[in-house]
């Protein structure tokens, strides 16, 4: 991540992918990156990709969706390809053990959250989805401590030495406000996914979306019970004859719904 300056659906592309998330958020942000590449020069283009960075002060005035968009957003070559290619490596497996929900849930939280912690540095732009990715790294070591990587493609190292070892470098480049790097927003996605997954946040629905879906179906199928016994409590008082059209057809979807 740079700073510059101080339910599985069966319509989506990779249906059939064990990962098929890992799948649509790497194309996601490769095609992003070829349409900057595209339209870097033109007035248009730079207008939407100022549009879609994450600038505080303009996150501050109502400009929100720039905590999401941000993430889709890369500032050279050499970013998008480290960021895609640890979503890649880490990433399927960590939805192929999670589940596609409980991976989206990890990934774009970890990134809204990063974008929050970058909110404090008020005069940069922020962007990269370095931040929901390092959150799919922290599950990566939770899942599979031990597990032996390279990192940075030459040292040898378990992932959760790793893990610790990119958070003290990005605490040290926080305090020391070096480079174009956007520490903090690193830090946010890392103990993000860190908390998640100890909490166990990461299988429980943000905001409480799902279970109140769930209810709200099981609801609606105590009052279908409740209608269908009705209407069968008529049929042996009255006979078949006495329902009226909309009974009939509600019979008749039920009974195609089972």
């Amino acid at each position: 991540m740079h700073g510059q300056g101080n339910r599985k659906s069966s319509s989506l592309p990779f249906a059939d992918s064990p990962y098929p998330w890992v799948m649509r958020l790497v194309t996601l942000n490769v095609l992003a990156f070829l349409l900057q590449l595209v339209f870097q020069n033109s007035p248009l283009g730079n207008m939407v990709t100022q549009l879609l960075i994450l600038h505080p002060p303009l996150v501050a005035k109502g400009m929100i969706w720039q905590l999401l968009s941000y993430m889709f957003i890369h500032g050279g070559l050499m970013h998008i390809l480290f960021n895609m290619f640890l979503l890649w490596m880490m990433g399927r497996e960590v939805e192929v053990v999670l589940g596609s929900r409980a991976f989206l849930r990890l990934y774009f939280f970890s990134g809204l959250v990063a974008g929050l912690f970058s909110m404090t540095m008020w005069n940069a732009s922020i962007l990269g989805a370095s931040g929901a990715v390092l959150g799919i790294l922290a599950a990566y070591g939770r899942l599979f401590p031990d597990r032996i990587i390279l990192a940075f493609m030459v040292i040898p190292m378990r992932v959760k030495y790793f893990i610790w070892f990119i958070a003290v470098l990005d605490l040290y480049g926080a305090i020391q406000g070096t480079g174009n790097i956007a520490h903090l927003a690193h830090i946010g996605g890392l103990l993000t996914g860190l908390v998640m997954m100890k909490m166990g946040w990461h299988r429980k629905s943000i905001l409480g979306i799902e279970e109140r879906r769930r209810q709200r179906e099981i609801s609606k199928q105590k009052t279908d019970r409740n209608r269908v016994n009705a209407i069968l409590d008529k049929v042996n008082r009255e006979g078949i004859h006495s329902l009226t059209r909309n009974e009939k057809a509600f019979l008749e979807s039920m009974r195609k719904r089972h």
